[in-house]
């Protein structure tokens, strides 16, 4: 059965602390346990070296020295704590006993010469009992061993042994409970982040997690969902208003075509009218053809895993010239010079596509927004990080409000200002999809009436 995950935390805390308390619980019965014998076997040692003192050796032969006493001490007294003293040859044989021994004897191994602690039955009763050598002259001669009733420190560690295991499932069951409340209370800031989350759709992305009012984990989770909102809703943003301007500029072409199409079958119309009317519809089919193969470029770069880069070591300098040769036109009609300024002497690696798509978008720019008569500078220079290329015209310029988005897709700035000149909105944007693509460093600074620069900075091989 699969546990939530507050039982799974109070799970793995139970058992962690459960094998914690078991070490515990071992240790105190270990301890106490060592502290039980500990006194027995002092007494033991006490009453065996006392008695060993108290022997008379003749010959092989050995014997307590004051056995009458003892028998009319056993007659008068009753002793609660009895202690039993035998003691045996170097053979192993009984050579005697104390009188409450009776008809029993203790357990003796010839084999153990040094003491040894052993816990026995005498007559169905628990006993601790020791063996010490006894010596004459530095020589052993025999042993005696004593045993001493250990009842009293069984039961004592009996009950201990048994209360220490019955509380156990009980401490056991009282870690789960403190355990599951705790997790609980834990993951309570994880239920209102779930709970927030699943409130939120496409159509209200602008609802945010309350922060935890400590800066711990679920805080720094927290802030990061809430991150990731903001940028959900920023691309949804921007998708609604791309799909909303791309729109509008596929209508206009569209509506242009139809337009002259409806003009051209109301009547009969001369040659040099169809002319005229099939040519503006091939121009406005080439602007939707231009502006069709933009949008898909740049569903490219939004899906980089359908690029494939060619990398390989070109010059700026002849991609430079490839354009100009390419708007020589465009720059012939509008009398437009170009003053290139070549200062690099490295050549960059990178994909000579994307480089020629970038500086072919800045450069047509360029000539696009200069007047009739104007000077383009495209300088070339060695920088410390790489190859630096600039592109300055004395055009229109841009607004100081208008730089941060002029990257954005289909967005053009003042579009209104200057109607006459063509263009999609969607060439800066290409440029600098390509150049986060590709690592070039686009800047740009402009003055409104005074024109543009362009900065691309090619990193170094």
């Amino acid at each position: 059965m699969a546990l939530t995950f507050k039982n799974r935390i109070a799970l793995h805390y139970m058992l962690a602390t459960a094998a914690l308390v078991a070490v515990a619980y071992t240790l105190v019965f270990l301890v106490v346990r060592q502290q039980v014998y500990a006194g027995l076997d002092a007494r033991l040692r006490f009453e065996a070296a006392k008695h060993s003192k108290e022997l008379t050796i003749v010959g092989h032969t050995i014997h307590f020295a004051h056995k009458n006493e003892w028998e009319e001490r056993e007659h008068r007294e009753v002793d609660v704590d009895p202690l039993f003293i035998q003691i045996n040859d170097l053979y192993g044989h009984l050579l005697d006993r104390s009188p409450n021994l009776k008809a029993d004897k203790l357990v003796f191994d010839p084999q153990q010469a040094q003491q040894r602690l052993l816990n026995l039955e005498l007559r169905g009763k628990a006993v601790r009992q020791v063996q010490e050598t006894v010596l004459r002259d530095g020589k052993p001669v025999g042993y005696v061993v004593a045993a001493i009733s250990s009842e009293a420190a069984q039961q004592v560690l009996d009950r201990l042994g048994v209360a220490l295991l019955l509380s156990f499932p009980v401490v056991l069951l009282g870690l789960f409970g403190s355990a599951r409340l705790l997790a609980g209370r834990s993951i309570a800031p994880i239920n209102a982040i779930t709970a927030t989350t699943n409130r939120i759709t496409r159509s209200n992305l602008a609802e945010r997690i309350a922060l935890p009012p400590r800066p711990d984990e679920l805080h720094t989770l927290a802030t990061a969902i809430n991150g990731l909102l903001e940028r959900i809703e920023q691309a949804v943003e921007r998708e609604k208003q791309f799909t909303a301007d791309a729109s509008h500029e596929l209508h206009t072409p569209l509506a242009v075509l139809k337009g002259t199409l409806e003009v051209l079958v109301r009547k009969p119309r001369t040659a040099p009218e169809y002319v005229e009317s099939i040519t503006l519809s091939i121009r406005e089919i080439d602007r939707l053809t231009h502006l069709v193969d933009q949008l898909l470029l740049l569903a490219r770069f939004d899906d980089s895993g359908m690029l494939s880069l060619r990398r390989q070591e070109l010059s700026v300098l002849s991609s430079v010239h490839d354009v100009l040769h390419r708007l020589r036109a465009d720059l012939g009609a509008k009398r437009i010079r170009v003053d290139v300024q070549d200062h690099a002497t490295q050549a960059v690696v990178s994909d000579p596509f994307m480089v020629d798509l970038i500086l072919d978008n800045v450069v047509s720019n360029a000539v696009k927004y200069s007047p009739a008569g104007a000077t383009i500078v495209i300088e070339l220079a060695d920088v410390a990080g790489g190859l630096r290329c600039t592109i300055a015209d004395a055009g229109i310029g841009i607004r100081a409000d208008d730089l941060s988005r002029i990257f954005d897709p289909l967005y053009r700035s003042d579009a209104l200002a200057h109607k006459h000149i063509g263009g999609t909105g969607l060439g800066l944007s290409i440029v600098a999809k390509a150049c986060a693509l590709l690592g070039i460093q686009l800047s740009v600074d402009s003055t409104l009436g005074q024109g543009t620069v362009f900065t691309l900075l090619f990193p170094a091989k």
